[in-house]
């Protein structure tokens, strides 16, 4: 594994981005990328700051799961959105962050990763990334959103904890090819700044055919867990925010939404 430093300077260099990366930072250590860029909602011209991190010490997903990377090994970034036209939904940042996230991967390596819902990137059913999405209130009404992004890039199996390493990738396990974090971070900040700099040249639409393109298929199977019930059906589609539309065995569709809902695991079927 390659845990050469992040080259900041040649992102620089690379970048020809309208919104995102209008600032580029990058930490040796951090809590949280996230909680660095959501400390500095109330600067000014702060909208489209990224921070990048060699190492987060308390790095977390959804519902307070943690996120780890060895030192040097991902690729480790929350970028900031200060929401001055008041358009911007998480739900819909999650579902464009997570298409941005695979035409990068798919466009600087040999590698085409598929979304499971709501939040993860995937090679062959096992977690190659995840984004997360949390936002605050700033002092003059304006709503600041961080977008969180991790992405495994020079682990080895043996970097794994023995309990992931059957259900986690990288792109240097997967990939035929060297790995550059530069260039896909490039390539990451070019994806999202086509959606986020121009959000008048797509729609409601455009965006769900896009995310469908990329996630695991519908009609798939899902066991998805709510309040400490769960409810098994079939995937029917996905909304513009980010909840999805399953098809219940017991009877009915419902949406299921990001914030209150997490996959579960059905019960073994027993046989006599």
């Amino acid at each position: 594994m390659d845990s050469g430093r992040l080259q900041i300077e040649r992102i620089v260099s690379s970048l020809r981005t309208r919104r995102v990366g209008r600032r580029l930072e990058l930490r040796d250590t951090t809590t949280s990328t996230n909680d660095d860029v959501l400390s500095r909602v109330e600067s000014e011209n702060i909208d489209g700051l990224v921070i990048f991190s060699e190492h987060q010490s308390a790095g977390r997903g959804r519902m307070g799961r943690t996120w780890e990377a060895p030192r040097g090994a991902g690729l480790l970034m929350s970028l900031l959105l200060i929401d001055v036209s008041k358009e911007l939904r998480g739900g819909e940042l999650c579902l464009l962050t997570a298409i941005a996230a695979c035409d990068a991967i798919k466009a600087c390596t040999d590698i085409n990763p598929s979304i499971k819902w709501p939040n993860d990137l995937v090679v062959d059913g096992r977690k190659l990334g995840g984004i997360l999405i949390e936002s605050r209130q700033r002092t003059d009404g304006l709503r600041a959103y961080a977008v969180g992004i991790g992405i495994n890039c020079l682990q080895q199996r043996a970097h794994f904890a023995a309990e992931l390493s059957a259900r986690a990738t990288s792109l240097e396990i997967e990939s035929a090819h060297p790995v550059s974090r530069e260039a896909l971070a490039v390539s990451l900040l070019g994806e999202l700044d086509r959606w986020i700099a121009e959000p008048e040249s797509w729609g409601d639409d455009d965006l769900r055919r896009r995310w469908l393109a990329h996630a695991e298929p519908v009609g798939g199977r899902v066991c998805l867990r709510v309040g400490g019930r769960l409810h098994t059906g079939t995937v029917v589609d996905i909304d513009p925010s980010a909840a999805l539309l399953v098809r219940l065995d017991a009877g009915g569709f419902r949406a299921f939404d990001v914030a209150n809902t997490t996959i579960g695991t059905p019960a073994p079927t027993t046989t006599t």
